[in-house]
């Protein structure tokens, strides 16, 4: 394991006091003193090492041939997804938004800014949607046209057929800091249809500055 992933693997489970005061307990070993862990750092470790070789409890969205496999999580790019019962509550909303409606007006595509979980369990459960997943990471090319290259840093560098071309727009920003979600905000505005998109913002904590979408 790298000294990175270590470190992320401590400060996960709350114990960054630990490292930096060097508290390694030593075995009271006359012969020889091996520097041990506590019980909890063993703990955290042995958590990161399984999630690292349980790829599969963390594709829950499928695989096989009725569905999108979701790729492992990597929570040091600030990936954590849904689990199954927020997802599918969210495909709930977004297939109810994305239909045709009473007054008439076509049923429109969705697009996934930084939620590969909903695009996942929107695939799987109503794969005739079209759907677009905006991410940064490659991984996510394995979902062919259905996956654009996103950096939030450059809101509007998308293919031009993009441009107001959704109904449904998800986003969940990777961070949440003002400058983000800022930049988040210019790419719905790019998403979003002339006449009026539905704009679902998955966040913890969003004030009216955060909201707005100009």
């Amino acid at each position: 394991m790298s000294a990175l992933s270590w470190v992320d693997v401590m400060a996960a489970s709350g114990m960054e006091d630990e490292i930096v005061s060097g508290e390694v307990r030593e075995q009271e070993d006359d012969d020889d003193n091996v520097p041990q862990l506590s019980a909890a750092a063993m703990e955290a470790l042995r958590e990161f090492l399984a999630g690292q070789h349980r790829p599969e409890e963390q594709n829950e969205a499928g695989g096989g041939e009725d569905g999108v496999e979701l790729v492992p999580e990597d929570w040091r790019l600030s990936q954590f997804w849904y689990d199954e019962h927020t997802a599918r509550e969210l495909v709930e909303e977004v297939v109810r938004l994305v239909s045709p409606s009473r007054s008439g007006s076509a049923a429109g595509a969705v697009a996934c800014i930084a939620c590969p979980t909903l695009y996942a369990y929107l695939k799987k459960t109503v794969p005739g949607v079209p759907a677009q997943l905006l991410e940064y990471e490659e991984r996510f090319g394995q979902y062919g046209g259905d996956f654009t290259f996103y950096d939030y840093n450059r809101p509007e560098e998308l293919p031009a057929a993009m441009k107001h071309a959704y109904r449904v727009i998800v986003a969940d920003p990777p961070y949440l800091s003002k400058e983000c979600l800022e930049k988040v905000a210019k790419t719905v505005s790019f998403l979003a249809r002339p006449e009026g998109s539905f704009l679902l913002l998955l966040t913890g904590n969003c004030s009216s500055w955060q909201c707005s979408v100009e």
